[in-house]
């Protein structure tokens, strides 16, 4: 498979039967035809409106929706369109940096289309003969993506924690990287896409840190959520990219954005413009 098939593979969605949710006059969700079903025959504190759903307009501030949402939760679960709760809350925002205007849980934030953002961390060694790139297995026991290969520290943005406070605690639960550390690593940039699911609409924003590590620096997982790490060569790491399905589908967006940086993947590669731009997607639903 391509580099660009792995693009094309994280960003396929179809439009057609996504039904919007609203938080006063915000788009705060998109809806497939599963969960839309549900939500006509018990919409709940959604009350029907137009195409969508308007969360009750008598629930002021985020934490009386929040609750709200919990029985819509409460509702998918038994339909078996979620499998559980996570135990994290996700903001739910119409955009990065704009005032929150509830939270839900972790497990309901796909079903419920709205938009979700996280951290991946890229560690890298410096070597005479090129980048090498720490790359995690993820444990047997995950729910999505189990035995699949991951960044070295990646996880969900849950509300109530900055970027870097939330970075600082991922390298340490994932690889028993030290907090003096962790704030070394350095932002480069965002990754977004939108990806159909069995549960919904994924709308993920990425937000990407690369991490200089020494040779002689070795991972440790504290949270049991990976297998093991391996540090290989980042042209190895595409080749395998390439060959296998050994990756983590968002992982495979992460891996290329960081060889564009690096030179790794250039201007001479055919689909090199389609990369660039396949990496940059839309997370607000098209109808044109």
């Amino acid at each position: 498979m391509s580099l660009l098939d792995r693009i094309h593979s994280c960003t396929a969605h179809d439009t057609a039967g996504l039904r919007p949710w609203r938080i006063g006059d915000t788009v705060a969700g998109w809806v497939t035809p599963p969960v839309a079903d549900l939500l006509d025959r018990r919409p709940g504190p959604l009350r029907p409106e137009g195409r969508g759903w308007r969360l009750d307009e008598r629930l002021a501030g985020p934490e009386a929706r929040a609750e709200a949402l919990e029985e819509v939760t409460d509702r998918l679960i038994e339909a078996g369109l979620v499998r559980k709760r996570r135990d994290e809350r996700y903001p739910v925002v119409a955009e990065w940096g704009a005032p929150l205007l509830a939270t839900v849980d972790r497990g309901a934030a796909v079903a419920l289309g709205i938009k979700s953002f996280g951290i991946h961390l890229n560690g890298v060694v410096e070597t005479a003969d090129g980048p090498l790139l720490w790359i995690a297995k993820r444990a047997a026991d995950r729910a999505l993506a189990p035995g699949k290969l991951d960044n070295l520290v990646a996880g969900g943005q849950p509300a109530g924690l900055s970027l870097a406070e939330n970075l600082v605690k991922e390298c340490g639960e994932e690889a028993a990287i030290p907090a003096e550390l962790a704030r070394q690593a350095v932002p480069a940039g965002a990754i977004t896409y939108m990806m159909d699911t069995a549960e919904g609409l994924r709308r993920d924003t990425l937000f990407v840190y690369d991490l200089a590590l020494t040779p002689g620096f070795v991972p440790r997982n504290t949270d049991g959520e990976v297998e093991s790490f391996a540090r290989r060569p980042l042209p190895d790491v595409l080749d395998q990219l390439r060959g296998t399905e050994d990756f983590k589908f968002n992982v495979a967006l992460v891996i290329i954005d960081l060889a564009i940086r690096r030179g790794v993947i250039g201007p001479e590669e055919p689909d090199y413009l389609a990369l660039c731009r396949g990496l940059r997607e839309p997370t607000d639903p098209s109808f044109d």
